[in-house]
């Protein structure tokens, strides 16, 4: 594989092209980013005899679709993808040159999507969403699902595995992408019901049973997993991506959401402020009232306690059998160290190593979970994997039967 990464020198980017030469992934690897000096700059400190660096500016189609023509395959890392995502697959397709991005949202997914039967037509295979949710946690779900008879209902889920885990992931995790995460908590989101995409309320709550862990609360949020896996797996009906958080995180998205559907302001103006509470606990934007609702629901907790996953990411999956809800969850057997960069870009590394191998192989435009096979992919996943238990497989899964009411 003659492979190009766009944004290869950015902060995404560096885990995918660090990861992909552990990997051996490629035959030659070109850094492109529009800055051309940064890019030769970290190509030239990998030391890397098939990487080199490239200045290409995704703005120039024309250009774009020229360079993409050169390659084998290009892997995007370059956002936000309501402007990107689009037009970089549109060049690939265009130049005959396969594509991988790690797109986690739901609008521009959906579109991409719809190139299928374009792509498909001139011979490549692009992958959208290839990070961790969606990425993993797509791979997770087609676990739990294809464990369940006939699945209804799929639930992907994120958040910490406690709430000191939360508030040790904050810097790393919490204080990036900030916009793109309000952006998912205010309006309305795609989610699936009925057997259809409509519209839904973030921050709604759900609750989940969850095999090996018992009844867990979760809030909605925006992303793809819900629109794209009822297209591999028909029988579902009803599909939400959730967080799994603390009562007082939960409160204070809340209150931002609030100030941005309710009082107008800006999604950058509450980024900023959530960025500011989570990363230097600056409480003074709020109002008395709004601090009031967070020791309330921070209190919640101290009082009451809160159950979570045992895992960053899951998935749950629901059938009926004999009469019986049907259950099962799959979540990582262990964490992926250093926050949301290698968590997201390792992922999309073993997809270009799958791609290189011919394990991934249909054509057209497909999420994760329609082309890639779970058991190798995580084959793969495993040494980058901080294990909690050796015996145990990588995933684990769990599965209950659960009476329905009379």
């Amino acid at each position: 594989m003659k492979a190009i990464a766009l944004g290869g020198c950015g902060l995404m980017g560096r885990h995918f092209v660090e990861t992909a030469i552990l990997l051996k992934a490629f035959t030659q690897l070109t850094v492109a980013d529009r800055n051309a000096d940064a890019a030769r700059a970290y190509a030239a400190a990998l030391a890397h005899p098939a990487v080199d660096a490239l200045a290409v500016d995704a703005r120039d189609r024309a250009a774009l679709t020229d360079i993409l023509r050169r390659y084998d395959v290009v892997v995007s890392t370059i956002g936000p993808y309501y402007l990107f995502g689009t037009t970089v697959l549109e060049c690939a397709i265009d130049a005959g040159c396969h594509y991988i991005d790690i797109c986690d949202d739901p609008e521009p997914t959906l579109d991409m999507l719809g190139l299928h039967l374009k792509a498909r037509a001139a011979g490549i295979t692009a992958i959208v969403g290839m990070g961790a949710s969606p990425g993993v946690a797509n791979l997770l779900a087609s676990t739990a699902i294809r464990n369940v008879e006939v699945p209804h209902r799929v639930v992907t889920t994120w958040g910490s595995a406690s709430r000191a885990k939360e508030e040790a992931n904050a810097d790393t995790d919490l204080g990036a992408a900030l916009e793109h995460w309000i952006e998912q908590l205010t309006g309305s989101i795609p989610v699936f019901r009925a057997g259809r995409i409509t519209a839904g309320t973030p921050l709604a709550e759900v609750m989940l049973h969850v095999p090996g862990v018992g009844a867990v609360k979760a809030h909605t949020v925006g992303h793809p997993e819900p629109v794209t896996l009822p297209s591999t797996f028909p029988s579902i009906r009803e599909g939400f991506n959730a967080m799994v958080l603390s009562h007082g995180l939960v409160g204070l998205l809340k209150v931002l959401q609030a100030r941005v559907d309710k009082r107008g302001q800006t999604v950058e103006q509450a980024a900023t402020l959530l960025r500011g509470i989570v990363l230097r606990k600056d409480m003074s934007g709020l109002s008395f009232g709004e601090s009031m609702f967070l020791l309330k629901s921070s209190l919640k907790e101290s009082l009451f306690g809160r159950r979570y996953i045992p895992a960053e990411m899951s998935a749950i999956a629901e059938g009926m059998h004999q009469g019986r809800r049907h259950i099962c969850s799959a979540w990582l057997n262990g964490e992926i160290p250093g926050g949301m960069g290698p968590n997201t870009c390792i992922p999309t590394a073993i997809a270009l190593r799958m791609l290189a191998e011919k394990r991934i192989n249909k054509k057209g435009v497909h999420a994760p979970e329609a082309v890639i096979d779970a058991e190798p992919f995580f084959d793969h996943l495993r040494p980058f994997v901080r294990v909690r238990d050796t015996s145990q497989p990588i995933v684990t899964v769990r599965e209950a039967f659960v009476k329905q009411p009379s």
